[in-house]
């Protein structure tokens, strides 16, 4: 397969792009071959090199190998995937600065310059005749010289086979050579019928097709849209489409699904039947091939994420390791990984274990497995799914540390003489103790034991390890081994902890207990202990009842964190009900005359407000907004629930430093990952009786964004700023970050943080998450949406029939812009305010949106209005979010999909719910937001299956956006009476519910 640079960029995008360029510039790429779609590269630059594997499938299905921690997370074309692409091209340890521009075409080799240029011209009756029949094309010169295209060198090298090279006036060709000509015109500048040009493509275009089925076969035929207006046939493997209205020719290589039989029939207009079966084994071709018009019917088959059990079989010797991992998903379909090619069971695969459900790939579970291999220094050295590791300490340190681990987890078998070579290992652990001794104080002191529990002197350990050794050999000819890791450790408890010796033990403060039992229980190999729930019978009923499991445990978890540790970091990912649980908490934790107090983004004030009322109304909640901040201090002390933003808190920084508070929780706590602002400082100087801090992401840009957290949570828990950078983040920003003080700083983190993914949980959620998020009109928009309806409904009722109808319709309209927007209903002079002024809303979206990104969620955002559209896309750019973008007007439909459906495609994918609502396939998506609400249910569920549909394999969390108080919220009651009794069309944007409301439902939008 042959690359180049345009089509790196495409594939990666530009920012892997331009970091990958400056990566190859440097010269530190020092291999990099290819070998069809397998390529390989080393990147050089302190300690081993960088090991990089691609396999290349297609344009759009990429794998890569990288061993850095931050690339294999996303999984994306990373910078040093494409600096070794770039190898590939320009060759490894040559280029010592940027690789030039690739050319318009593509290409880094000029065209040609003695190749005519040629006007072509087809009968107007064309495609008339084909495919079997004749065709007569007439070849001229072009009078005036035009730039030399790619579709001139193919009519050129048509010409050249076909008529010796001699340009005829007139052409006659027949059948197969006629269809052969036809495609040498793909994108041909002057290919024309009379006047008209015609185009012909065969580049990214897929077979617009409907589908439909029952439990045990599908229905596939072309859209009727395409025979209605154009023609259609099949030869050679291939279909070919003409439209009529866009005069435009396209032939699509469709030989992997279906037969010749078969596709004669489509191209005929008429359906075929194929077994469930059959069609499901070849769901990736038809993902690529097809466009279907309403796949919604697919979302019936039962197909879920494949759990696999990975298999390990070892062989070699304390020198050299080699491995073969295998991913068994069922007993007859074992995927050995490291395996380059095609994948040899099609994904999704029939579930052996329960019949007529589906299993599909699960590429995170494999590489989370290849990576465990990988931070150990394995490296794939075949295309037969090979690894390798070589060195003696490597080796060890694998046999002692991660194998021990894997054998837990994994299914793992040794072969030849390593089995032996295993039972001459005596791996050497530290062994901790830990006892209390006094109110403020705990003491403890640590040792060495084997495997079997046997004890080993701590000073003969210490002996061998200041030698420079991390083996010994016993009397009895046993070899004495600890791990790097293990050997590092201690050390790094007795700086982290700064101890006090005194009769043999050593004495730290009371709040390094948690990290103190965490290392214990890491060694001593005890699981971690269970949250008390038995505290979850003090919170009443409305919460209780509506908990998940994960959610209990996190309440439980939150509570004896803060009661004994008074500080606690929840980081759920998005949606998990992170606002729900501290609820609890403050529940479980209220008491009179200590307020708790929120910190939150404005936008979410509101929320936060609507939350506690919904699950706590026995709290009383006071939101400080505003500038009668004053006079609500004065009686703050009644208060249980505190909300305020992170603005405010500077500004009433002196207020809030006379309260002896209960709980200060942060929301989005990663706005104070930068340690050095105002908010981060003011809020460190707060006294409060316990901490707790809330983010979906607790790293975002690197791990010094956990020294702020904890800075907040725990002053001095993780040393000063500067130690902590030595030790941390400068060990773990390199290429090749080190390991072993990655799982350190866990260790140092872990007691006082949860997190819980949705993948972690998914058994216990919904495939799809549906969540209201309640918006505060700003006090702009109040005012605004108060004189609209005032005059509005003065209006309509000084009409009769059909008039007052319109009237209503357009009163509606005008209060759903006001809640939206104020510049939706066209008074330039509102630009000049701020944006929270403008849209309470989008400053709320866009606070959703940078949280999805951090999360590594890609989203879908629908708007009925196109124009608000517009206004979010300025905000993004502002913020720096990638987005496609697709309404009515966009003519590459299928370029948009395809950009954002790629691996490392935009965050965000902006449609309109006219254009957007149907026909697309957008499972790149785990996240859909509904930015204003449409009345009929059905149409919004529609636009959701955009992204829940098959081949999601995620849950996909569903938020509506609603404005309180305002026709939304009345919109939002509708829906309900009216689900399951949908049967309107769909209106425009200039008559958004024209057809489906009556009389009543509009007077009650109004009332």
């Amino acid at each position: 397969m042959n690359i180049d640079e345009q089509w790196i960029r495409k594939a990666a995008g530009w920012k892997a792009m331009k970091e990958g360029k400056e990566i190859f510039a440097r010269g530190v790429v020092t291999k990099a071959s290819q070998n069809q779609g397998l390529i390989v590269g080393e990147i050089s630059g302190g300690g081993k090199p960088l090991r990089v594997t691609l396999r290349i499938h297609s344009d759009t299905d990429i794998d890569t190998v990288c061993p850095r921690m931050a690339c294999r997370r996303t999984g994306e074309i990373c910078q040093h995937a494409v600096a070794v692409m770039l190898g590939v091209i320009h060759g490894a340890g040559e280029q010592k600065q940027a690789p030039g521009r690739e050319s318009s075409g593509g290409t880094t080799e000029p065209l040609p310059s003695n190749i005519p240029q040629l006007r072509v011209l087809v009968p107007p009756n064309f495609p008339k005749g084909l495919p079997e029949g004749g065709l007569s094309v007439k070849l001229e010169k072009c009078e005036t010289e035009r730039p030399l295209a790619a579709g001139d060198v193919q009519l050129a090298r048509w010409l050249d086979q076909n008529a010796a090279g001699k340009i005829p006036p007139m052409l006659g060709v027949r059948g197969k050579q006629a269809l052969q000509l036809l495609k040498a015109l793909d994108g041909h500048a002057e290919l024309l019928s009379g006047a008209r040009q015609l185009r012909v493509g065969s580049s990214g275009v897929r077979v617009p097709m409907y589908v439909g089925m029952d439990d045990e076969r599908v229905e596939l035929g072309l859209c009727h849209s395409v025979t209605e207006h154009g023609a259609a046939w099949f030869a050679e493997g291939e279909l070919w489409l003409w439209d009529q209205e866009q005069a435009v020719l396209v032939v699509i290589d469709v030989s992997s699904v279906l037969n010749e039989r078969q596709w004669l029939r489509v191209a005929s207009g008429n359906p075929v039947f194929v077994p469930l079966k059959s069609f499901m084994q070849q769901m990736a071709a038809w993902q690529s091939l097809a466009l279907w018009d309403d796949d919604s019917a697919l979302g019936e088959i039962p197909i879920v994420e494949g759990q696999p059990e990975f298999k390990l079989s070892l062989e070699g010797s304390t020198n050299k390791l080699r491995a073969t991992l295998t991913a068994c998903y069922t007993p007859e379909v074992a995927l050995v990984l490291g395996l380059f090619g095609a994948d040899p069971f099609n994904f999704p695969v029939a579930d052996s274990s329960n019949e007529g459900h589906w299993i599909d790939r699960n590429r995170d579970a494999e590489d989370d497995a290849a990576g465990h291999l990988m931070r150990y220094g394995f490296q794939i050295t075949g295309s037969k799914g090979e690894w390798e590791l070589s060195g003696d300490d490597a080796v060890i340190d694998f046999l002692t540390d991660a194998l021990p681990e894997l054998e837990e987890k994994w299914s793992v078998k040794t072969g030849g003489k390593l089995s032996s070579i295993k039972g001459n290992l005596v791996r050497v652990r530290p062994h901790m103790e830990v006892q209390g001794s006094g109110e403020d104080w705990l003491a403890f002191d640590y040792g060495f034991q084997t495997d079997t529990g046997r004890e080993i002197p701590r000073e003969a350990i210490q002996k061998m390890l200041a030698s420079g050794k991390r083996t010994g050999t016993t009397k009895n000819g046993k070899q004495v081994v600890i791990s790097q890791f293990d050997a590092e450790m201690m050390e790094a408890v007795l700086r982290d902890t700064d101890p006090r010796q005194e009769g043999g033990k050593y004495y730290v403060p009371k709040n390094q207990g948690a990290y103190l039992k965490r290392i214990r229980e890491y060694y001593q190999g005890e699981s971690r202990p269970e949250p008390d729930r038995s505290i979850l019978q003090r919170l009443p009923a409305v919460i209780t009842d509506a908990l998940r499991g994960y959610q209990e445990d996190g309440i439980a978890w939150l509570y004896e964190r803060c009661e004994n540790e008074s500080a606690a970091l929840l980081a759920d990912d998005m949606g998990l009900g992170k606002t729900l649980q501290t609820l609890a908490l403050l529940c479980l934790r209220q008491e009179v005359g200590k307020p708790s107090l929120v910190v939150c983004p404005t936008s979410l004030l509101g929320n936060w407000a609507d939350e506690a009322a919904k699950w706590a109304p026995q709290l009383k909640v006071q939101i400080m907004h505003g500038p009668q901040r004053k006079d609500l201090f004065k009686s703050i002390s009644s208060v249980d629930v505190i909300i305020t933003s992170y603005a405010l808190v500077v500004r009433d920084l002196a207020e809030y430093q006379k309260l002896d508070l209960n709980t200060l929780v942060l929301d989005e706590a990663s706005v104070i990952r930068n340690p050095d602002t105002q908010s981060a400082k003011a809020l460190r100087k707060l006294q409060a009786g316990a901490r707790v801090a809330l983010t979906g992401t607790p790293v975002e840009n690197a791990v010094r964004d956990l020294w702020s957290l904890y800075a907040f949570l725990l002053p001095g828990y993780l040393g000063s700023k500067e130690d902590f950078k030595n030790r941390y983040e400068l060990a773990l920003a390199g290429a090749q970050p080190d390991e072993n003080a990655l799982r350190r700083l866990r260790l140092r983190v872990e007691p006082f943080m949860i997190r819980r993914t949705k993948a972690q949980v998914a058994k216990d959620l919904p495939q799809k998450l549906e969540q209201t998020l309640w918006c505060e009109p700003s006090k702009l928009q109040k005012e605004a949406y108060q004189e609209i309806l005032r005059q509005g409904v003065v209006k309509v009722d000084e009409l009769e029939g059909g008039r007052a109808r319109m009237q209503m319709l357009t009163v509606l309209l005008r209060l759903r812009q006001a809640s939206c927007d104020l510049r939706l209903l066209g008074d330039e002079s509102m630009s000049e305010h701020e944006l929270s002024s403008l849209s309470s809303k989008l400053s709320m979206l866009v606070e959703l949106l940078n949280e999805a990104k951090r999360g590594g969620h890609r989203v879908l955002v629908f708007s009925q209005f196109t124009k608000m559209l517009g206004f979010i896309k300025v905000e993004l750019e502002r913020e720096g979010i990638s987005f496609a973008y697709l309404d009515g007007s966009t003519r590459d439909r299928s370029g948009e999909v395809k950009k954002f459906q790629a691996a490392n495609g935009p965050d965000v994918f902006l449609i309109s719910l006219k254009a957007g609502g149907y026909g697309l396939n957008l499972t790149a998506a785990d996240t859909v937001v509904h930015f204003d609400p449409w009345w009929n249910p059905a149409v919004e569920a529609q636009a959701t299956d955009r992204a829940y549909r098959i081949g999601q394999t995620k849950p996909v969390t569903v938020y509506k956006l609603i404005a309180k108080g305002t026709v939304e919220e009345k919109i939002l009651k509708l829906q309900e009476r009216k689900r399951g009794l949908i049967g309107a069309a769909i209106g425009d944007e200039s008559e958004p519910m024209m057809t489906g409301l009556s009389g009543d439902d509009m007077r009650d939008l109004l009332g």
